[in-house]
C-alpha cells in the first residue's frame, strides 16, 4: 500500500522485494541474479544454505535473516519515502523477537535520510492470513471496488 491505495505495477509485482540484492557476492538466486533476498533469506534458501528446516534456525541465522530482511526494506524505504514496512511470511512470524529486533537495527543502520529517519517495521498483525486478505484486496481492486 502506498498513500492509501494498493501499487501494483505494471506487472502486479509491485512491493515484491524478493528480488533486492542484499548480499552482492550472495548465493545465486533462481531469478539468475545473485544475492537478493529470497535467496539469502527465504524457507529454502536457509534450509539449503544452513541445512536446517527453517523452524529449527538457530539464533545467528534468524539475526542475520532478520539483519538481510532490515538491509532489503531499508533501500525501499529509502527509494520511496516509506515510514513504515509490514513483514509477513513464514519465516518473518516464525522467526519471532529476534528477527524483528535485528531488522529494525538493521533500518536504523541505513534509513538515515530525513524523510527515512524512524522508519518501522512490523510483523503483520493478521499472521499467517495477511498473504489471504492481501489477495483479496487485489480481488477487490480489480472488481474496482478499493
Amino acid at each position: 500500500m502506498l498513500g492509501g491505495r494498493l501499487l501494483e505495477g505494471a506487472a502486479g509485482n509491485a512491493g515484491h522485494i524478493g528480488h533486492v540484492v542484499v548480499e552482492p557476492e550472495g548465493r545465486r538466486c533462481a531469478c539468475g541474479g545473485q544475492g537478493c533476498l529470497e535467496a539469502e533469506a527465504s524457507g529454502p534458501s536457509i534450509r539449503a544454505a544452513f541445512g536446517v528446516d527453517p523452524a529449527e534456525a538457530p539464533d545467528a541465522v534468524r539475526a542475520r535473516t532478520g539483519t538481510l530482511v532490515g538491509r532489503g526494506v531499508a533501500s525501499v524505504a529509502n527509494l520511496l519515502d516509506l515510514r513504515l514496512a509490514v513483514v509477513a511470511g513464514s519465516v518473518a512470524l516464525g522467526f519471532g523477537d529476534l528477527f524483528l529486533a535485528a531488522a529494525q537495527a538493521e533500518l536504523d543502520r541505513r534509513c538515515r535520510l530525513d524523510f527515512s529517519v524512524g522508519t518501522r517495521l512490523t510483523a503483520a498483525r493478521l499472521g499467517a492470513d495477511a498473504p489471504l486478505v492481501g489477495a483479496a484486496a487485489v480481488g477487490w481492486a480489480g472488481l474496482g471496488e478499493l
